[in-house]
């Protein structure tokens, strides 16, 4: 009777020799749980841990869930653990002005899917796919029934729509969750006063976006980014080119701010030096700071700008003399 006895408390008091993550899914009885326990060694006997689920009442409140199990942790902290439902979380943090190419690498990197997976729950243009480095047939993305989405044109990404963010992620959170959850928070940033103003504005959500994403990529300070939204609004209307060299990049898959003469004779309707306009969709995912600016723009005398390389200092020129003496003096 001591020896079964003592057998019984080696049971209980067993612990856990190293951390790990431990899966219950959904539908999971206590037994084929116990079973799962016993065969990675997290406990040292099935029935026991079965047994003192039923007779504490708590083999109906194990919640399905990826849970961290600690090293130390004996058998009855487990079933605690279990009963509480405290999931395994951590955070992820999405960049201002990454692209779905750099969100994509990122979650890859951070085994939340590979960059296929991905590119089929945001979709991705046709003339990037081989630049990208995607194969095969791209299908529209998903969550196109989202009223945030209404305006952008069928068949086009997700690009500048998943909201550069900290996210709290549980181990059982699909890429497909988080990308719903990004899209969910940009629908709360710009809803109320910012929503007011984008109809105000006479703009719809995606031609902001558009902006947006060009502001993001040119400027850092919210008031530089207010005054050449301004800048390029006023383009649009005369029919001037918005030349932005970020556009290019975006096309080519180039890292950098300038761009060759040759690089701008690239074909692609994001190509602001060779079609004139917004680009065709978003080239990045902005913050908030650049959603607010686009419609907020500071009225001002400049046609040009430019920056610091140096500095990251929006430099502001009235006329295209003025701006070649800039480019001489910060760009040389």
């Amino acid at each position: 009777m001591i020896v079964f006895l003592g057998w019984i408390f080696s049971c209980f008091s067993w612990e856990t020799e190293e951390d790990l993550f431990f899966k219950i899914e959904k539908g999971d009885k206590v037994f084929s749980i116990g079973e799962k326990l016993e065969e990675e060694g997290v406990i040292k006997n099935s029935f026991i841990f079965s047994g003192y689920t039923f007779i504490t009442n708590k083999s109906k409140g194990l919640q399905a869930g990826t849970y961290h199990i600690q090293s130390g942790m004996n058998m009855i902290e487990i079933v605690n653990l279990f009963y509480s439902g405290e999931v395994s979380f951590k955070n992820i943090t999405v960049i201002e002005g990454w692209s779905l190419r750099e969100i994509a690498d990122y979650f890859q990197e951070e085994g939340l899917s590979s960059r296929e997976d991905f590119f089929e729950i945001t979709g991705v243009s046709e003339e990037q796919a081989t630049l990208i480095g995607v194969e095969g047939e791209i299908n529209e993305p998903l969550f196109s029934e989202l009223d945030i989405l209404k305006h952008k044109p069928k068949g086009d990404s997700l690009e500048g729509y998943l909201f550069p963010d900290t996210y709290r992620v549980s181990n059982d959170d699909t890429a497909e969750d988080v990308v719903l959850m990004m899209i969910k928070n940009l629908e709360r940033k710009i809803s109320g006063d910012i929503s007011e103003k984008i109809t105000l504005f006479e703009k719809n959500t995606h031609e902001v976006i558009i902006m947006a994403s060009l502001l993001e990529k040119e400027v850092i300070t919210l008031e530089d980014k207010r005054k050449v939204a301004d800048i390029l609004w006023r383009r649009i209307e005369v029919g001037m080119p918005l030349q932005i060299d970020a556009t290019v990049n975006y096309v080519i898959g180039k890292k950098g701010i300038a761009v060759t003469i040759k690089e701008t004779e690239v074909d692609s309707l994001y190509n602001t030096y060779k079609y004139k306009g917004l680009p065709k969709g978003p080239i990045c995912n902005p913050g908030i700071e650049s959603i607010e600016a686009v419609v907020t723009p500071i009225e001002n005398n400049y046609w040009y700008y430019l920056s610091d390389p140096a500095t990251g200092e929006t430099i502001f020129s009235s006329n295209h003399n003025e701006h070649i003496q800039a480019k001489n003096k910060y760009l040389r």
